[in-house]
């Protein structure tokens, strides 16, 4: 690995660190500590160790997406690590798709019990899907072009 390589990881991880302090303060390190979201008549308690994990695959996702393509795929190391964040990321969408699919199903009744569909939990569910399909063609592109580009090296 390159010392710019290795620049560039540990500069992305300082950052995640220093924004996981601005986000959520010095309680965010403790793997006790917890964050309440409440959606209609449900509370998720979420540990804040879930959220630095967010933050942190997006964050290595987003800085290596840029860095991958602004090196027109030639930088091994940053391909990989591309990789390997972008199956992180879909790892996550999946959760987060769950959670979205479990309010799918939750319906109000107007005051002629007529029941009403949450659509914008259904259509947050298919952006997400397509998200992760994108993503998907992305590492398979990304793995095909290293994979080229490493074969041309040797």
């Amino acid at each position: 690995m390159k010392r710019k390589e290795i620049f560039w990881l540990i500069v992305t991880a300082l950052f995640v660190l220093i924004l996981n302090l601005i986000l959520l303060g010095f309680d965010g390190f403790k793997p006790e500590s917890n964050t309440d979201i409440n959606i209609h008549d449900t509370y998720f308690v979420i540990t804040n160790v879930h959220f630095f994990l967010l933050l942190s695959v997006l964050i290595f996702f987003s800085v290596y997406i840029i860095r991958m393509l602004k090196m027109n795929f030639k930088n091994f190391t940053a391909n990989l690590i591309f990789m390997i964040s972008g199956l992180l990321f879909i790892w996550v969408l999946t959760g987060i798709i769950s959670i979205v699919n479990s309010h799918i199903q939750v319906t109000d009744t107007t005051e002629y019990n007529l029941t009403v569909t949450n659509n914008i939990f259904d259509n947050l569910s298919t952006v997400l899907y397509l998200t992760q399909i994108i993503i998907v063609g992305l590492i398979a592109y990304s793995g095909f072009k290293t994979g080229r580009n490493y074969k041309q090296t040797k």
